[in-house]
């Protein structure tokens, strides 16, 4: 008896009820898998309806007991957001954990940036962000037992890149809004902590052929080996998988990072210049 009890598998996240956004593809579906592998309930967050089915097909051959819901949202709209978490909260009855990782960027000299680009980048990255920490925030108070934040930002919150204003600007802000609830909503146990990762490569949306380029020239870089060039500007030489920033969204999530709120942890390799904080 003792013998089977020591072998018995401890799952994470066990019984929590998760939000993802951006959960259809690169490091939000990296977070979906390590959610269902730590046994966590799963509502996929995300506007492409299309790639998100896709998503949950996968998730249900890795285990075909999983717990998820699809839910179609556009987190730049308010009724979106509302509509979404109130549809979580009435299907799983009721929400534990919140994880803000949609993301888009632009790369351009900053006196090029339009004010569409601005708009588009800070809707997503800061706005979204807010719209469902807000939404996520009243669930957690309402059900009394406290919640946690998850925000997927990025080393260039605290050291901006170069041609990256606009996603700097709304990585910076959203690391702060991530601080604010920390410090405001503490008494309700409910805690906001952030990842900040380095370059990511793996299936992220966001490295477009353009993207790749654009970043690829900026650095002197060759676009067709960016990862190997990247894994030069960092100490540890290396890129970061999505499956390693997924690990640290599990310990976000769970009772290991109790006590732990308003934090930043950095996952860089070393950057370039300088240790981020």
């Amino acid at each position: 008896m003792e013998s089977n009890q020591k072998d018995k598998r401890v799952y994470e996240l066990e019984g929590k009820i998760t939000l993802i956004t951006g959960a259809a593809t690169g490091i939000g579906l990296a977070i979906a898998r390590k959610y269902v592998e730590e046994k966590a309930s799963v509502a996929l967050v995300d506007f492409n309806v299309e790639k998100m089915n896709l998503a949950v097909e996968e998730l249900y051959e890795l285990d075909p007991d999983a717990k998820l819901l699809a839910v179609p949202c556009d987190i730049t709209k308010e009724a979106d957001v509302i509509n979404a978490v109130k549809v979580i909260v009435e299907h799983f009855g009721r929400l534990d954990v919140a994880v803000n990782n949609a993301g888009v960027a632009v790369s351009v000299p900053s006196e090029q940036c339009t004010l569409e680009q601005w708009n588009w980048t800070m809707a997503v990255n800061c706005t979204g962000s807010f719209l469902v920490s807000r939404e996520a925030i009243k669930v957690f108070m309402e059900q009394g037992d406290g919640g946690a934040l998850v925000y997927m930002n990025s080393d260039d919150a605290l050291k901006p890149s170069r041609h990256f204003l606009a996603y700097n600007s709304s990585k910076a802000a959203t690391l702060h809004m991530a601080r604010t609830i920390a410090n405001e909503f503490g008494k309700h146990k409910i805690r906001a902590n952030s990842i900040l990762p380095g370059a990511v490569f793996g299936g992220s949306e966001l490295w477009t052929k353009e993207m790749r380029e654009a970043r690829a020239n900026l650095h002197g870089f060759d676009s067709d080996l960016l990862e190997e060039d990247y894994k030069k500007h960092n100490a540890l030489g290396v890129v970061i998988d999505p499956t390693e920033i997924a690990e640290l969204a599990v310990f976000l999530a769970s009772d290991r990072s109790a006590k732990m709120t308003g934090a930043a942890l950095v996952i860089d390799g070393g950057g370039a210049g300088g240790f981020v904080r």
